[in-house]
Order: structure tokens, then C-alpha cells, then sequence
């Protein structure tokens, strides 16, 4: 298998190719167009904006067929101290349920990874990168280095040692929580006192440029709702494993 890493391929032509059991992940797919194509059994996964399949636009559909399966995502962007007090007591009561459904496998399952994803200690020390890079940064104002040794970056991710991270860390699950409960209560202690007009606060976004306080919130809830759909999807393949 030929592997592709870190590479620009924009702009390219692909005819007549096989692509079966290809594998494209952290990918930029923008103004893609496949054509005379036969795809059986494709799975996306990601931030879709704009999907047209056969000249029907299904970017709608998958989003209300999301809302309709998983009612909760109507609760991740409320725009108050109140909602987001609720969207994130809900955010820690799922984090803490799939925890202890993971504690039910082998320690060392921990560590596997399915089908090349996170495995399910990497999805925990991702969303502590994520709290740092949005939060513990932007709207906490710790000083640099703010990143936490065990986040885990996303691939392409512009952050690396320098900026605090350790890429050679192998923490334990117990460490890992150790870590995710001081930011989980950081963040229930700030909205503990918090009114909504703090929340329109602006700071800095990792992205570039100026954001609120109440965006790197809902990008952190947005995190931990999806990686943990991911960490299910791929707990439920190890449990399976089990028999």
C-alpha cells in the first residue's frame, strides 16, 4: 500500500484508478467533483458543509437525520451562562459513562487503535489539547506553554513540543482523567460565575484572529460530542473482539 503523508495533492486528476480499501484521513476535500465513479460502501466522516450526491444536495438531510437521531446537538450551541451549564454537565455525565464502559476491556485495548483512528486514550488526551488550545489559552489566559505534555494533536496540527506537548508520552488512562477533571472543573467554575455578557468577551482565536468567549465554548462542546461518537463507534469494534 502506497501512502500519501503530509503531502499536497491539490489540483490533481485521478482516471481510471482503482482507489478500493483506500483510506483518506485529515484530508481537505474542497471543490472535489468524482464522476462516472461506482462507490459501494464509501463512509465520510467529518465536517461536511456541502455534499451533493447525483445532483442532490444532501448536506440538509444528513444534518436532520443527525438531529433527528441525537436530540442533544440542539443543546451544544445555547447562547447563555444557563444552557451552557446544562450542555456541559451533560458533556461530562457522557464522557464519564463511556469511561467506564471502557474500563470493561483489557487496559491494553486501550492503547489500540481501530481502522488507523485514536485510540481511545488518544481521544481523551485530544480533547485535553482541545480544551488547552481553546480555553486554558484563549479564555483563561495561561501563559505559554498553556498545552498539557499528554494533549494529543490532530494530524497537520501546527502544535508539537514546542509548544508544550510530549509526543512521546504514554500516560495511563487513570493519568489521562487525572488531567481531563481539572479542566472539566476549570470550566464548570468559570461558568459558575459567569453572566452572559462575559461570554461575548473577545480573546484570541487559535485560528487567527479575534473570536468570544462564548465560540471557543461551543467548540470545545462540539469536540467532546463528536470524538466521543467516535470513541464509541470504535469501543463497540473492540468489544466485539471480545466476544
Amino acid at each position: 500500500m502506497v501512502e500519501h503523508r503530509d503531502a499536497d495533492l491539490s489540483g490533481s486528476r485521478f482516471r481510471n484508478v482503482d482507489l478500493s480499501g483506500s483510506r483518506i484521513r485529515s484530508a481537505l476535500l474542497h471543490d472535489v467533483v468524482i464522476t462516472d465513479a461506482w462507490l459501494d460502501f464509501v463512509r465520510i466522516e467529518g465536517e461536511v458543509r456541502s455534499l451533493v450526491v447525483n445532483g442532490v444536495d444532501v448536506t440538509a438531510y444528513v444534518e436532520a437525520e443527525l438531529a433527528r437521531r441525537h436530540p442533544e446537538l440542539e443543546r451544544l450551541r445555547p447562547e447563555d451562562v444557563e444552557g451552557l451549564k446544562q450542555a456541559w454537565a451533560e458533556a461530562i455525565a457522557r464522557s464519564g459513562a463511556l469511561v467506564e464502559r471502557a474500563r470493561r476491556l483489557p487496559a491494553e485495548q486501550l492503547d489500540e487503535r481501530v481502522d488507523d483512528e485514536f485510540s481511545f486514550i488518544q481521544t481523551l488526551r485530544h480533547l485535553i489539547m482541545g480544551f488547552d488550545r481553546w480555553l486554558t489559552g484563549p479564555v483563561f489566559g495561561d501563559p505559554e506553554p498553556y498545552f498539557h505534555p499528554f494533549g494529543q494533536p490532530f494530524e497537520g496540527a501546527d502544535e508539537g513540543p514546542e509548544q508544550g506537548l510530549d509526543p512521546d508520552a504514554r500516560p495511563s488512562l487513570d493519568e489521562v482523567l487525572e488531567v481531563r477533571r481539572a479542566r472539566q472543573q476549570r470550566l464548570g467554575d468559570l461558568l459558575a460565575t459567569a453572566t452572559d455578557a462575559d461570554l461575548q468577551r473577545t480573546v484570541s482565536s487559535p485560528n487567527g484572529g479575534d473570536t468570544t468567549v462564548l465560540h471557543c465554548i461551543h467548540v470545545v462542546l462540539n469536540e467532546e460530542w463528536w470524538h466521543h461518537q467516535y470513541a464509541a463507534r470504535d469501543l463497540a469494534t473492540l468489544e466485539q473482539r471480545q466476544g
